[in-house]
């Protein structure tokens, strides 16, 4: 008979768990979840939850808003950061020519009162409001816009994915004042969808904080030159960041919608301390909860989201160095995760990927792709054809935190074990995981990565995570590098005819899937709760417009 210490106990129920053909999802939850915080791979908050949870009852004369996320605003230049808490905050402090509102995401006027896009979509025309203002009182002139399209093609980083291949420094001209007219280098049949993501500083602010020829970089890390509809009031990083409403804000929205005094991103590293902070009224929004706490939050009278999104969750797999540069290998990897296990551990809440689209985003999603799935003699067979059949060692990194990236990298530690492959947990703060991923020669073997709907269209996700160019952004973490499979990215950008769009974009599914690029996991349902006094605030665009969010 086998003596185990409590932690190798929760260790050995974790292996049977995974060996069991049929589990019950939140048996299965319960036993990894154990497992993982035994074996110290998932760190509880040591705080206990109140006797009763109460529902929270938003006060209209203390119009202050607290949103509780895991994740640090690390870059707030509107040109050089890119992902959901930095869009959040650009969001609030900046304005687009364009903005994405509601859930169908529908595409809104914003500086923009019209734009017009040639039928070869090479030439478009912007008009802008003539009374928008930044936060200094000055005009948000065309010469102001066409600075920050110049200043963002030329910093090459964050946004610019979605502009620079299509675009350069002279490609937008000023008509007047008011009026700006862009001529492409190339068709890009969704470009409208993308100028959301063209925030808009001031350049005279910029310029004043200048340094050695930056542009100002170093200093809009930290703070803003916008005319959006707050500011900043407090910056602490890993704790909060507050922002307080501009009172000359230009932009009537017209929805009905007061928006508040005082915005809080609040930082709860732990889903449970986020969970108990909802109960007691510190905080009137969360994202990122685990399904049990999301859950406890519902019978608690909280609102929660039950919409599916478009979001990819996938593990990123190094397609240049190491073992995973090896095809084999990452087709071992992928036969080897137990999908209906994640889903499981996310206790229902997502669709397994069917490739590297979410099967929502219709028409475009490829239907009936050959796609590798849990089976463990396959994988021995992939590995055996491989470089390494006798196994090898990597990490697995993932968001400090994130328990549900845990738990998928429980799954995989698991099963890659049966083919003598150690997988290393490594948890990071996202900051550090953007960094490590920006050369294929530190990015990991394998990295969690949840991929942003930015604009919904195919571009949106197969540009930025496989596109050669993108290589070293944090959605490309695999590094894959394809010429012919630019090729099919770069005519279907061009086209505008919907059916050859589709066609190519077909053809560049399956060719992702015959590469096995990564382990597409599956597509969530955002694990977000808010109060009920909350008007619905959810969108499937990465990033919250707080110019939407009030109470009811």
């Amino acid at each position: 008979m086998a003596f185990y210490t409590p932690r190798e106990r929760h260790i050995a129920d974790l292996h049977e768990a995974f060996r069991t053909e049929s589990i019950d999802r939140r048996t299965f939850f319960k036993v990894a979840g154990a497992a993982a915080v035994a074996s110290g791979l998932i760190h509880t908050a040591s705080v206990s939850a109140p006797a009763s949870a109460r529902r929270v009852i938003a006060q209209p004369d203390a119009n202050v808003f607290v949103y509780g996320s895991p994740q640090d605003i690390s870059n707030l230049d509107p040109h050089t950061g890119h992902d959901y808490s930095i869009a959040t905050a650009q969001k609030a402090v900046y304005d687009s020519l364009m903005r994405y509102q509601g859930n169908p995401a529908e595409l809104l006027p914003l500086l923009a009162t019209e734009v017009v896009g040639s039928p070869d979509a090479l030439k478009w025309t912007v008009k802008l409001a003539d009374n928008a203002t930044f936060h200094d009182g000055s005009a948000v002139t065309a010469e102001a816009v066409q600075y920050n399209f110049q200043r963002m093609l030329r910093k090459n980083l964050g946004v610019a994915w979605m502009f620079a291949t299509v675009m350069d420094q002279d490609s937008v001209s000023v008509v007047d004042p008011t009026t700006l007219e862009i001529n492409l280098l190339k068709p890009f049949a969704p470009y409208d969808a993308v100028l959301p993501w063209l925030f808009v500083a001031n350049p005279a602010v910029i310029q004043e904080h200048e340094v050695d020829g930056d542009e100002g970089e170093a200093w809009l890390r930290e703070n803003e030159a916008g005319g959006g509809p707050y500011t900043i009031a407090r910056w602490e990083i890993g704790s909060a960041y507050e922002f307080s409403k501009y009172p000359d804000y230009w932009f009537d929205p017209e929805n009905g919608i007061t928006m508040f005094d005082t915005v809080v991103w609040r930082i709860f590293r732990e889903s449970s301390t986020k969970r108990i902070a909802m109960e007691t009224g510190e905080v009137q929004y969360g994202d990122w909860l685990t399904p049990e706490d999301l859950q406890a939050l519902a019978d608690a009278g909280f609102t929660t989201n039950n919409e599916p999104s478009l979001t990819p969750f996938a593990i990123k797999l190094n397609n240049q160095v190491g073992p995973t540069s090896d095809i084999n290998v990452r087709k071992a990897l992928s036969h080897a995760f137990d999908y209906d296990a994640a889903i499981a551990a996310v206790s229902g809440r997502g669709t397994v990927m069917e490739g590297p689209l979410a099967s929502g985003l219709e028409p475009w999603h490829k239907k009936d792709l050959p796609v590798l799935r849990h089976d463990m003699e396959a994988a021995g067979a992939a590995l055996a054809a491989s470089a390494y059949p006798d196994g090898f060692e990597m990490d697995y990194v993932y968001v400090t935190g994130d328990v549900n990236e845990e738990l998928f990298g429980l799954i995989l530690l698991e099963k890659a074990a049966e083919l003598n492959i150690t997988v290393n947990m490594v948890p990071m703060l996202w900051p550090d995981m953007v960094a490590v991923a920006a050369e294929a020669e530190t990015a990991p073997a394998s990295m969690a990565v949840y991929s942003g709907t930015s604009y919904i269209d195919p571009d949106n996700f197969l540009w930025q995570a496989y596109h050669s160019s993108q290589a070293g952004f944090w959605a490309a973490a695999s590094h894959y590098m394809n010429p012919e499979f630019d090729k099919l990215l770069e005519d279907a950008r061009a086209d505008t005819n919907p059916d050859n769009r589709k066609a190519l974009y077909d053809e560049a599914q399956l060719m992702l899937v015959n590469d096995a690029v990564e382990i597409w996991v599956y597509t969530q349902i955002d694990n977000d709760a808010w109060v009920p006094e909350l008007t619905e605030p959810w969108s499937p665009v990465m990033g919250a417009d707080w110019r939407t969010y009030g109470y009811q």
